[in-house]
């Protein structure tokens, strides 16, 4: 039963609000605080009073020793002139005992049930104790005493802690009442403070839920000082800055997408009519139709493709599988291959120095190829184009080079946006989607190198790939 009923409130205070929690935390810790000082407080009044209580006991049985010894007074141990210097407002009872038991002197009030020092061990004389009689606190010590006409006697001096234990009493139901109001100002103030401190996540939380796809111009005002909670609004407007980015380049890469595949359906369709209407008879419409579908549909193949790379890339699911290559090994073979498949351009090398470097070998392959073809697309016939690499420091420097049209200075930052062309007539021409350089971008940034492009028109065009060799 009892285990269910704290399993029950367990899961009440799990379910209620952070501002209740932290009031609850706050108040049981101020309450832990006030409970370990108020015990703390209440011992060492209580040290204090019972060693205020063995100084007196001190005192008293100084001045009756000296009493007693003294030469100059002929005092018996069962005058009362004895205990006339005892301050009489400290509550102290004396009496003079022998060891058997008989009583030889007492102060007036003298009721408390003490046990005669004959049956105390020797080891326990002379020394303060505390005893509980009748509800009440004493502490005692038996002092003993050689004399001649009584022999060994023992001197009970008896200390009454009444009004120390009514003063303790006091003091603790004054603590008592004090934290209980301790704990509810506690209770109250820690509930407004929580309250006020959570405040801006309420108002995080209301501008999450009116943001949506449909609206992602809400941001989260920032005010206040520099604390977490400025910081969670200030990273949560970054995040939706970062999803509005995000959307805004899917829709656009959805729609050109949509435009470029636009295209080639048309012509596959005009075509596939043409030959419906007259292909069957006309021999040559034939072969145009089936020339013209077999290139549209080769280049809505390589359109999908390098689409597929682009979402891969952006999805975090396109594998890379670095390993450590020779890098000049790698341009000499691409320059062999580039001079076998384009024999209308001189292709070279003039600088490829011996270097190893660590990346995904068939990617940096990709990446020098959408480069070299760019450039045979864009050089006249006769041109040049020059693939080189050269170490400088800690890097290694891949530069592609041509004599073609150039890029206008305007359009040199946009080349690497997707679908982006600079001559879009011409490029349509040459079988271009606007994706290569993009997907060249994006290799060189999972391999946390640089692009810098040089161009001008009419006088070509230099991309340099900057790479890391640690």
């Amino acid at each position: 039963m009892l285990s269910k009923t704290i399993n029950h409130v367990l899961k009440v205070i799990k379910s209620t609000k952070i501002s209740i929690k932290l009031t609850i935390v706050y108040a049981f810790m101020f309450s832990l605080v006030l409970l370990l000082s108020n015990v703390s407080i209440l011992y060492g009044v209580k040290y204090y009073l019972y060693n205020q209580a063995n100084k007196q006991i001190e005192d008293i049985q100084t001045i009756l020793l000296n009493k007693i010894t003294s030469q100059n007074q002929q005092l018996e141990l069962s005058d009362k002139e004895i205990f006339l210097d005892v301050p009489s407002k400290q509550n102290v009872a004396i009496r003079i005992i022998q060891e058997h038991g008989k009583i030889i002197n007492s102060t007036e009030k003298f009721d408390y049930n003490i046990k005669e020092p004959s049956y105390n061990t020797k080891k326990s004389a002379d020394k303060e104790k505390h005893l509980e009689d009748k509800e009440r606190h004493l502490v005692y010590k038996n002092v003993k005493f050689e004399g001649k006409k009584y022999g060994t006697v023992y001197i009970q001096i008896v200390k009454d802690m009444h009004n120390e234990y009514e003063f303790m009493k006091i003091l603790f139901w004054v603590m008592a009442v004090a934290d209980f109001i301790g704990i509810i100002a506690s209770i109250i103030l820690g509930y407004m403070v929580s309250k006020r401190m959570l405040k801006p996540i309420d108002y995080i939380t209301r501008t999450a839920e009116n943001i949506s796809i449909k609206n992602l111009k809400e941001r989260i005002e920032v005010k206040g000082s520099d604390d977490e909670l400025k910081r969670l609004a200030s990273t949560f407007n970054k995040m939706i800055d970062r999803l509005q980015g995000a959307f805004n380049r899917q829709a656009q890469f959805v729609s050109d997408a949509s435009h470029e595949l636009r295209t080639p359906i048309a012509v596959i369709q005009g075509y596939a009519n043409l030959l419906d209407r007259w292909g069957k008879d006309d021999k040559d419409a034939l072969e145009k139709s089936i020339y013209a579908i077999k290139l549209e549909a080769a280049n809505m193949a390589n359109l999908i493709e390098k689409l597929l790379f682009l979402a891969k890339g952006d999805s975090g699911t396109q594998s890379i599988e670095k390993k450590e290559f020779w890098l000049n090994e790698l341009i000499d073979e691409v320059v062999k291959e580039s001079r076998i498949i384009e024999q209308n351009h001189i292709i070279s090398s003039n600088k490829n120095d011996t270097v190893k470097v660590f990346a995904d070998y068939r990617m940096i392959k990709q990446m020098l190829r959408i480069f070299i073809h760019n450039s045979m697309k864009f050089t006249p016939h006769g041109g040049n184009i020059d693939i080189s690499s050269e170490i400088r420091d800690k890097v290694v420097k891949i530069t592609v080079s041509d004599t073609g049209i150039g890029i206008p200075k305007d359009e040199i930052e946009n080349i690497f946006n997707r679908f982006y062309m600079v001559d879009k007539s011409r490029s349509k021409e040459k079988g271009g989607t606007g994706l290569g350089l993009s997907i060249a971008k994006w290799i060189v940034d999972m391999h946390h190198g640089t692009i810098d492009v040089e161009s001008e028109e009419g006088n070509g065009t230099k991309v340099t790939v900057t790479l890391n060799l640690d």
